[in-house]
């Protein structure tokens, strides 16, 4: 079947433009004064050079003189499908399935294919299973896999129009769309928006396709409001059109110092497009250079489109489609990186991300990790799905589908987020278009608008409480209700906040540890409700542990003579009860002194009983015993001298030397607190305003 083979050609290099828009030419004949040969030749001839649409008139023409020329019916709906006239070809493939011929056994896929397309979910997966089940033809398990695929592609369709994503998906309207195609959109800053556009307001003919208004250019639209854009205007802001060539698909690099597009041109005897990666650099006298061809580790002999740039601790990423060899499928999508002015070897992101269909647009958003892309090679609603994978160069996760409404029943593609991470843009062709013939004919861009989620986060430093330094190193969390953790920990560091994400109404605790010193926390609240992003500073102040040096419990009181605790002793021990609590892998040692009076005979058991009294009490409060050693003194470590410099008894002296301290003797593996998971949903990245809070790092820190 010719149908085969011509999608195939198609899709595999669907380059900057969608090459499946109409491109018509001149009839030289009338329709009317052929008889059916002379017809059918002429249909032939119009539809080998690309002119559906006037082939399509001849075809019909046979059709009417010969209702069973499966042949003529065929090429007709090969024709409105390459035309992504949907309606119509599923039309005249219900005529060829109901013609049941053999020379066309793959008509009830490409009919099942067209109910999809159309919408028709429930239709098309019932088709597609009938046509599983009956299929004898060529290829029959590469043709059952695909019908299968598609199958499961229309119950997701169904599930996912079911369970709608709360994006709103909207037409960019008449200042950025014109008939034919827009594609490729790059938002520039918040107040511009660059893409590439195929304009005319007539149907475009093939004997003038070297006129300038028939090759793909770059324009511009300014954004006068949050959803409105002014008229687009050719862009002259860098050298990137040329009057020869279809120019498109751009992607700056995240310094916005080069700009990466693609460039095609056809061969005027083949009809065939090949496209290349060049970029322009911005130089130190503010000017854009002159475009430059990317060296063959990303060019190759092939077609090499969609432009992307992410980052890596390797260098700059380039991510972008390309049907090259020692590939997955069709077009899938590679990477180089950068090094210098050196570019590595073009790399193929594997099966996680490309399939055996057309992978293509990528798009990588390199705060997030995660990259979006086209593909119709996944299960999926329409023609092109865009789906998205977290990873970076080789490691990805499995692909996820965005779901509906970003995805229609026809073609999403070059989907990309704007700095304002809430508003994106996808390029579609579903109905609500601007288009010459079909309500799908061509692509336009529409805006994607995600509910605005207004974000309150903390960020702050670890100080060292002695010197008043910044503390790097020590792990920091947020916790509330003592009991639930927000987020991944994170590590202080001297030239960057820990940073998180928080809820409004709430109550939050930052706790931080650090080897050689005592934990410590800090609690906020999120007190109310504001109209826009928020952020509050809450530092933590860690002290030193004293090396082996004992600490002092003050106000501890014994009953005279004895070792039980007096109630005024409870607020000192208390306060090591917080310490433990705070510190949950610290093992103390509870060390009681005596004064120099009576014998070691006599004060030494006094002393151990005492150090009991305290290890008893902590245990009662839920100190394990594992993290307590008690051990009586005596009177072998006096502070002071129990006699003033006359010889006579200093009693002040001797109550300096009655204490209780504790000594830090080890730390216990294991011990550390564990809390229960928050949201999974917690972003700590999402912030809008992450940009603006790193620059405040950088004043702050001069």
């Amino acid at each position: 079947m010719n149908l085969i083979k011509n999608m195939k050609s198609l899709t595999k290099i669907f380059l900057i433009i969608s090459l499946v828009i109409p491109i018509f030419t001149k009839a030289q004949t009338t329709v009317q004064n052929l008889n059916p040969k002379q017809s059918l030749k002429m249909a032939d001839y119009l539809y080998n050079i690309g002119s559906y649409f006037n082939a399509i008139s001849y075809y019909e023409r046979v059709y009417e003189k010969q209702s069973n020329n499966a042949y003529a019916v065929n090429q007709i709906a090969q024709a409105q499908m390459l035309l992504r006239d949907y309606k119509e070809s599923e039309k005249w493939f219900k005529v060829l399935q109901d013609l049941n011929v053999d020379t066309y056994p793959e008509a009830g896929y490409y009919y099942a294919l067209c109910l999809k397309y159309n919408g028709k979910f429930t239709e098309a997966k019932a088709a597609f299973n009938k046509f599983e089940k009956t299929y004898k033809g060529l290829n029959a398990s590469a043709m059952k896999k695909k019908s299968k695929l598609q199958a499961e592609g229309s119950d997701l369709a169904i599930q996912m129009i079911a369970h709608p994503d709360t994006v709103k998906v909207e037409h960019l309207g008449a200042n950025v769309n014109a008939p034919y195609t827009e594609f490729g959109p790059v938002p520039v800053g918040n107040d511009e928006l660059l893409y590439s556009s195929l304009k005319s307001d007539t149907i475009i003919i093939l004997e003038d396709k070297k006129r300038n208004q028939s090759f793909a250019q770059f324009y511009s639209a300014p954004k006068l409001t949050d959803s409105t854009f002014g008229e687009s205007t050719l862009y002259t802001g860098m050298p990137i059109n040329d009057k020869d060539s279809h120019n498109g698909n751009g992607a700056f690099s995240a310094d916005k110092k080069r700009f990466y597009f693609t460039r095609c041109k056809m061969d005027d005897n083949t009809m065939k497009m090949h496209c290349d990666i060049y970029m322009c650099e911005l130089k130190k006298e503010g000017k854009w250079s002159n475009p430059v061809k990317l060296p063959a580790e990303v060019n190759s002999d092939s077609t090499q489109t969609h432009p992307a740039v992410g980052n890596s601790k390797e260098g700059e990423v380039l991510y972008f489609s390309s049907n090259r060899a020692q590939g997955t499928g069709g077009m899938d999508i590679w990477y180089s990186v950068k090094k210098g002015d050196t570019w590595s070897p073009a790399m193929n992101l594997g099966k996680k991300v490309n399939t055996l269909g057309d992978d293509i647009t990528p798009y990588y958003d390199s705060k997030n990790f995660t990259l979006y892309f086209s593909s119709n090679g996944w299960a999926g609603m329409g023609g092109y799905d865009v789906f998205k994978s977290k990873g970076s160069l080789k490691k990805w996760e499995p692909a996820k589908n965005m779901g509906y409404p970003i995805n229609s029943s026809v073609d999403d593609m070059y989907y990309t987020l704007s700095d304002k991470k809430y508003i994106g843009y996808v390029v579609s062709n579903r109905p609500g278009t601007i288009s010459v013939k079909s309500e799908t004919c061509c692509d336009d861009i529409f805006e994607v608008r995600y509910p605005r989620v207004i974000y309150y986060a903390v960020r702050g430093y670890v100080f060292d409480a002695k010197t008043k330094m910044k503390l790097p190193g020590a792990k920091v969390i947020m916790v509330s209700n003592d009991t639930i953790k927000w987020g991944k920990d994170q590590f202080s560091k001297k030239d960057t906040m820990y940073f998180w994400d928080t809820q409004a109404l709430m109550t939050y605790k930052l706790a931080a540890d650090k080897e050689g010193y005592f934990s410590n926390d800090a609690s906020f609240s999120v007190v109310r409700k504001y109209d826009d992003n928020d952020t509050m500073r809450v530092d933590i102040y860690l002290t030193p542990i004293p090396p082996k040096e004992p600490i002092v419990i003050e106000n501890i009181f014994y009953d005279f003579n004895g070792a039980g605790l007096r109630p005024e002793s409870f607020k000192g021990l208390d306060s090591l009860y917080n310490l433990l609590v705070a510190n949950p892998t610290i093992q103390i040692e509870i060390r009681s002194h005596t004064d120099g009076k009576g014998t070691d005979k006599y004060n030494d058991p006094l002393s151990q009983k005492r150090a009991e009294s305290v290890v008893n009490y902590l245990l009662n409060k839920g100190i394990t015993k594992d993290r307590l050693v008690a051990k009586g003194m005596g009177k072998r470590e006096l502070l002071v001298k129990e006699t003033t410099e006359d010889g006579k008894d200093c009693e002040s002296c001797r109550q300096l030397n009655r204490r209780t301290d504790f000594k830090i003797i080890g730390v216990i593996p294991g011990k550390d607190v564990i809390y229960k998971q928050g949201d999974s949903g917690f972003d700590e990245d999402a912030i809008d305003t992450i940009e603006e809070e790193k620059q405040q790092e950088k004043e702050e820190d001069k």
